[in-house]
């Protein structure tokens, strides 16, 4: 039903190695006495997470960072908040919080064209994490078919999945939309036709109930999709530079170790969980399983993990415009900026100071 979610995460772009360096004068945190000295300045950086404690990319990669002290190796004082997407737009344009994460480039472009003040540094997924699920035993054939259908969602169609529609052809002013949680068993009670979904969650669910649907990924449309974005507030980046390259290079760290190390990495972020939410250490290992192989995977090759992919977001964009779900005139220039990354990496390798993977 989904191709390529069992199994261990199938990878076309080889996960880079970290460059050790020491040269004499450094801190025992392996960084200089004075880049330190800038950190430090920073002072406490407030971090809220996109959803919770969840094994996922831009949560589980600073959950790491955190527990193995690669944030303290670089003099940083991080202090990690449970959260949600929707909320942290305008708490990091207030600098009530620094850095958070949104679900896709088209969220920073968004949020950017409301004039928030935030940009994206690091982008993790260079493809689409949500998908369309319609039915087992529909006579859905082609996407077409779901004009002036009932749709389920949560909050609104991922921008993917709208482009996707679309494309195909779907008048998407016709569906009927009705709000639906994240379980996804209502696919097939009769209630909706059609249900986005993550292929890092609710696809796991439904495959462990031996449940039958069809899946619709926009991939397969040719559709420009991203996911797990890091954003920090744009003053707060402008003060205090080496603290924002630093976090990210620190936060890359734990996401190679947590690639490396999965069910340490899901242990984590599963004790921090909150209970209300019911997930299963079995569907944080998937997820876990699936978000860092699909970031490593949809990475393009000769390029390092978590850059800004211009191209990628110009056509992310062009698509979200014509469904006017941005408007026309967003400089990508100024939503993104690309200089934290490209300066931790020396090609595709991670560069840090001391402490080996």
């Amino acid at each position: 039903m989904l191709a390529g979610c069992g199994g261990s995460p199938a990878a076309t772009t080889a996960v880079p190695s970290v460059t050790a360096t020491t040269s004499p004068g450094v801190t025992t945190s392996g960084i200089s006495p004075a880049e330190c000295a800038k950190n430090k300045a920073a002072e406490t950086i407030l971090f809220q997470t996109s959803y919770d404690y969840a094994a996922a990319a831009s949560i589980a990669d600073v959950v790491v960072a955190a527990d193995r002290g690669y944030f303290t190796d670089m003099c940083l004082t991080v202090k990690l908040q449970s959260g949600f997407s929707t909320d942290n737009v305008a708490l990091v344009s207030a600098n009530r919080i620094q850095m958070s994460s949104l679900g896709s480039d088209s969220e920073v472009l968004a949020a950017v064209a409301k004039d928030a003040n935030l940009e994206g540094v690091l982008t993790y997924g260079k493809t689409a994490i949500s998908e369309l699920i319609t039915p087992g035993d529909s006579h859905y054939r082609n996407l077409k078919q779901l004009d002036g259908t009932t749709v389920g969602i949560k909050g609104a169609l991922p921008y993917e999945v709208a482009s996707m529609m679309a494309k195909a052809g779907v008048d998407i002013a016709s569906l009927k939309q009705v709000q639906e949680g994240y379980d996804p068993d209502v696919i097939n009670q009769g209630r909706i036709t059609a249900l986005p979904v993550y292929k890092s969650n609710e696809i796991h669910t439904l495959e462990s109930q031996g449940e039958k649907f069809h899946v619709w990924d926009p991939t397969a449309y040719g559709i420009a999709a991203s996911y797990g974005v890091m954003i920090v507030n744009t003053g707060f980046a402008k003060a205090h530079p080496t603290a924002v390259e630093d976090f990210l290079r620190a936060d890359l760290e734990g996401f190679l170790w947590g690639y490396r190390h999965q069910a340490e990495t899901v242990a984590d972020c599963q004790a921090r969980l909150d209970p209300k939410l019911y997930i299963t250490p079995g569907d944080s290992a998937f997820r876990w399983r699936i978000e860092a192989g699909i970031v490593v995977s949809s990475t393009p090759a000769g390029k390092p993990i978590g850059a800004i992919d211009f191209p990628l977001v110009t056509k992310e964009y062009a698509q979200d415009n014509q469904l006017k779900l941005v408007p026309a005139g967003v400089d990508v220039r100024r939503a993104f900026n690309p200089l934290f990354v490209d300066e931790i990496y020396d090609g595709t390798t991670l560069i840090w100071p001391t402490r080996f993977s």
